[in-house]
């Protein structure tokens, strides 16, 4: 289980979900964020590629969807193994 800081008290500023067209995990993480009651901003890799050069490698090669909560990273799978 992944704890999440706070992340139900965080406005939809401070979180992004950087997604792919398409792509089915992005999808998932959407809806599983919504589920939660999560605001958040979603922006495309391919039109935003600029804000992911500051992604941490090891959190690029695991793939997308990333979601950005301020200076922190998490995974597709850190997404979906979080509870309320």
């Amino acid at each position: 289980m992944v704890k999440i800081p706070s992340l139900l008290n965080r406005k939809s500023s401070d979180c992004i979900l950087f997604i792919v067209p398409g792509c089915t995990k992005c999808e998932k993480a959407k809806s599983k964020l919504d589920e939660m009651g999560i605001s958040f901003q979603i922006y495309n890799i391919f039109e935003h590629h600029r804000l992911i050069q500051n992604v941490p490698i090891e959190k690029k090669r695991q793939g997308f969807p990333l979601l950005k909560i301020r200076d922190a990273y998490y995974t597709y799978n850190e997404i979906m193994d979080t509870e309320k």
